[in-house]
């Protein structure tokens, strides 16, 4: 009986363990091996270039179109020209409409000064100039003061939340209050409100006809009668809204009569529509100017005093 081995049933187990890598494997490995000691040295050269010239190649391409970009186009020449031409123009008849609306303005004062023209139609432009919030006013009224709050903790208000601002609702939701409650003239924070300011907001700051203004407190100042101002306000539903945001948001409120008030003016404001009036009906045209008028300044008794400017 011949001797057999005890692990002849394992040939592929003992082939893994000792051979693990493929004779195949193995040769081209040495052969590779035998290349690379004489071979080596000769391929780098190659490669090396290749590198140099790729650089060479891409440094080439970004200065050809830094230079392209940076090169004046004819066309981008032409429309600058353009643009520059028309700029011009404009500056020249802004400059002309100015030098017109000057004249016309200086026209305008000396008619009304020099006694020409008729007393009802003074009477119109006084009333129109009280309404549109032109010139500025001196009376009695209400005074409110909105605060920006803290949030309930111990913060400046400048730092308060923003739910615990105010916005430019609450302004807007208090003006309309006060206009209802008899207001002939008002201002928030030394801005005049006419018929055709707007109360907007650009992100936290409000904005009055586009103008800014300074928190964290804002005050709101309607002439007009003290009294009667006051109590319609608190029967009204800008006291109830006051302490909603005082009770939710912790905005502080004061409302307040003052004897004495004094409210800039906005300014002349620009005319968008006009007409000259017809000798028949002249009459008519002040008399429904008066009522418009008069529909716009609302319920006020008249108690603010215009002052000249």
């Amino acid at each position: 009986m011949t001797d057999r081995r005890p692990d002849e049933s394992m040939t592929l187990l003992r082939e893994v363990t000792e051979r693990p890598l493929d004779p195949g494997y193995a040769l081209m490995a040495e052969r590779r091996a035998r290349a690379g000691e004489t071979a080596a040295p000769r391929r780098r050269l190659p490669g090396a270039a290749a590198l140099v010239v790729v650089g060479a190649l891409l440094g080439g391409a970004t200065t050809v179109a830094v230079l392209d970009l940076r090169a004046p186009q004819p066309e981008v020449s032409r429309g600058r020209a353009v643009l520059i031409e028309q700029i011009r123009d404009r500056g020249a008849q802004v400059e002309a409409l100015s030098g017109r609306a000057a004249e016309l303005s200086a026209q305008v004062g000396r008619l009304q000064s020099g006694g020409v023209l008729p007393s009802a139609l003074l009477e119109i432009n006084e009333l129109d100039r009280w309404v549109n919030g032109s010139t500025p006013v001196r009376g009695p009224g209400l005074v409110v003061r909105l605060t920006d709050g803290s949030g309930g903790g111990l913060v400046e208000p400048g730092d308060a939340p923003a739910e615990s601002r105010v916005r430019d609702a609450d302004v807007q939701f208090v003006v309309n209050e006060l206009w209802a409650a008899g207001a002939e003239a008002i201002a928030v924070n030394d801005e005049r409100l006419t018929s055709l300011s707007a109360i907007r907001n650009a992100g936290d700051a409000i904005l009055v006809d586009l103008q800014p203004l300074n928190g964290p407190t804002y005050t709101i100042e309607a002439v007009g009668d003290a009294d009667e101002m006051q109590v319609a306000f608190a029967r009204s539903a800008g006291l109830g809204f006051l302490q909603l945001l005082s009770a939710e948001y912790d905005i502080e409120h004061a409302v307040s009569t003052s004897d004495g008030m004094y409210l800039p003016g906005a300014g002349a404001r620009t005319l968008r529509y006009a007409h000259v009036p017809r000798a028949q009906d002249g009459a008519q045209d002040g008399a429904g100017s008066e009522g418009d008028d008069e529909d716009e300044a609302g319920p006020g008794s008249g108690s603010g005093e215009q002052e000249d400017g």
